[in-house]
């Protein structure tokens, strides 16, 4: 299954990516950096997901919808994680 993920690079968005990965499914994250919190902590919790081949970052902002509607036309997610 492709599953689109929001945040990814977050605490809550990296453990679900990495359970997806886990059992299989190709998994497109999404995460735009912002610096609410440590940016070298996103970019840590990223590093193993990236290593994984079912594994897409997409480092952007899901406030665009031209950003969004790209990701749903390239990678045709059937589920959504947000």
């Amino acid at each position: 299954m492709r599953v689109l993920v929001t945040g990814s690079a977050g605490f809550i968005g990296s453990a679900v990516a990495t359970a997806l990965l886990g059992r299989g499914d190709q998994v497109i994250g999404i995460d735009n950096l912002s610096d609410y919190y440590d940016i070298q902590l996103k970019k840590d919790r990223l590093a193993p997901l990236q290593q994984h081949s079912s594994f897409t970052s997409i480092i952007d902002d899901i406030e665009k919808s031209a950003t969004v509607a790209e990701i749903f036309q390239r990678y045709q997610p059937q589920r959504v994680v947000h």
